[in-house]
């Protein structure tokens, strides 16, 4: 379960001049209402996160709250308890909780996710091995009658370099999988069976020292070696 993120240091527009070679968008916009978000190494479920979707022509900055709400939902996002900020890619287009979620990418700097005992748990960073300035977990989001977003980031099993930490891993969009899963031309059955594992062999994580939740800065995610 990916419950921890990082947020990139560099603005959606950012990312978007990086990304253009690969997606031959027309524009490309911030949500009115939605602020730059400051960099994180900490962002918990039910904070703001940024999301891209497309639309036509077009690709969309949005801020989003990181506990999906399905649109149907008639209470307040805080009176809504199931636990949906994370989705099994296998399951997210079949349960109640998520029908009627559209597509999204979130950019982020990389996960956390721990291992060992109960009381005792050793967090991991775990990132991409690339040069690139941010990594796009797949992710589903809703609008909700408000006009605010809320997100869940779908998850996989386990690419097999990282199994021995955790069972299951974001869905991390390869190189050209972020127009093919915002538009939609990869279909729901192909994404099911590999979209994400492209990076299987092309991690990068270790170990770092325990924090709290609300700590936060660059040093989160500095090498940890009790040895």
């Amino acid at each position: 379960m990916c419950g921890r993120i990082g947020l990139p240091q560099l603005t959606s527009k950012q990312f978007a001049a990086w990304q253009r070679g690969e997606f031959d968008w027309d524009e490309f916009y911030r949500e009115e209402g939605s602020e730059p978000l400051e960099p994180s190494w900490n962002i918990k479920p039910t904070q703001l996160v940024n999301v891209l979707c497309a639309r036509q022509k077009a690709l969309v900055s949005a801020n989003a709250r990181w506990w999906l709400v399905p649109k149907w939902f008639e209470g307040t996002p805080k009176e809504w308890k199931a636990t949906t900020f994370n989705a099994k890619i296998e399951t997210a287009d079949t349960l109640p909780s998520f029908r009627g979620a559209s597509r999204c990418a979130i950019p982020a700097s990389g996960y956390y996710e721990w291992t060992g005992e109960k009381g005792d748990k050793q967090p991991w960073w775990i990132t991409t091995d690339s040069n690139a300035p941010a990594m796009f977990f797949a992710g589903i989001q809703t609008r909700l009658k408000d006009g605010s977003r809320t997100c869940a980031i779908l998850t996989r099993p386990a690419l097999e370099q990282i199994e021995h930490i955790h069972h299951r891993t974001p869905v991390i969009l390869g190189d050209g999988e972020l127009a093919s899963w915002l538009t939609g031309s990869i279909s729901t059955a192909d994404a099911k069976a590999d979209l994400g594992t492209a990076w299987d062999g092309r991690l990068k994580f270790h170990r770092v020292q325990k924090f709290g939740i609300a700590d936060d800065g660059p040093e989160l995610i500095e090498p940890f070696d009790d040895q």
